[in-house]
């Protein structure tokens, strides 16, 4: 199940014979018998959570009784996310996490001292206990993340956007931040539909979502908020930046036709912009955004309007 890809030792220092099981007694290192009952005490703990880190955390605190550890790293599959536990030092030894040919990631132990082949025995039976709770603790996460995705675009849905507004909202409030807001919605959408079919409309969907995305900073946050309406956080941003922004992500969706049977479709967009005030709720900054993008309706369609 847990299969050892690499353990990493000092050039420097002689590798150390395994240990008899009598000297694991007069040395405190438990026997076989006692990884046993850590075996399963380990597995009724991290039965406790489907949350990553607190998996992690548990499964580190609890293994501590067999082998001192400094800190500890895992790292997702692919590399795609790591988690550090305290302090990784100069000694290491890796662990690939697998069965069945299902890589769950990397386990990298570490401390200033050198670790022995019964302490490195220890590891990898412990770590065997690990697999099922962090395979669910990877699926829980994974479902969570779906479940704040619109699965056509890609980006946060309408539920992400709820919880993302009502944080950067008091954030900003608390901290006197600037804080400015994006309405988007497609012009004329349902003809494009009716005219070109569903299909060209999702296409377009996932254009404008990807475009606005290389358009917008990295700590900006953009949302299908529902249909064709889109809306984008920006954070530390001021009323004239906001609209600069707005006006940016106008002009690439009007030069940037998509491609669909042999035609290219032209779409615009209609943006309302509004900034967080001292008298304002999310309520309050959220209503004069999207009455500016109507503004930009009844304007003419693919403006930008401030209120």
């Amino acid at each position: 199940m847990v299969t050892l890809a690499n353990s990493q030792q000092s050039s420097d220092t002689a590798s150390t014979p395994a240990k008899t099981a009598h000297e694991q007694r007069v040395n405190g290192f438990p026997v076989e018998n006692k990884i046993r009952d850590m075996q399963f005490k380990l597995a009724h703990n991290l039965q406790c959570s489907l949350d990553l880190r607190t998996t992690l955390e548990m499964f580190f605190s609890n293994i501590q009784e067999a082998v001192t550890l400094s800190g500890m790293t895992y790292q997702t599959p692919n590399n795609a996310t790591s988690y550090q536990l305290g302090q990784m030092r100069v000694h290491t030894a890796s662990y690939s996490i697998a069965a069945n040919d299902q890589h769950l990631g990397k386990i990298i132990f570490s401390r200033a001292k050198k670790f022995v082949e019964v302490e490195l025995a220890a590891l990898e039976m412990l770590l065997g206990v690990l697999y099922y709770p962090l395979k669910n603790a990877l699926l829980y996460q994974q479902a969570l993340h779906n479940s704040l995705r619109d699965p056509l675009t890609g980006i946060g849905n309408k539920a992400a956007w709820q919880a993302a507004y009502s944080r950067e909202v008091k954030l900003a409030q608390r901290h006197k931040l600037d804080l400015s807001l994006l309405v988007i919605d497609i012009d004329h959408f349902k003809a494009v539909n009716d005219s070109y079919g569903h299909q060209c409309g999702d296409k377009f969907l996932k254009h404008l979502a990807t475009g606005m995305e290389h358009s917008l900073r990295e700590t900006d946050q953009v949302f299908r908020f529902g249909g064709e309406e889109f809306v984008v956080l920006l954070n530390n941003t001021s009323l004239q930046h906001a609209a600069l922004t707005a006006e940016r992500i106008r002009v690439q969706v009007a030069m940037s036709p998509v491609r669909f049977n042999e035609t290219d479709y032209c779409g615009t967009i209609s943006i309302g912009v509004a900034h967080l005030e001292d008298s304002d709720d999310a309520d309050s900054l959220f209503n004069r955004a999207d009455k500016a993008m109507y503004e930009s309706k009844r304007a003419g369609r693919n403006k930008v309007s401030c209120l």
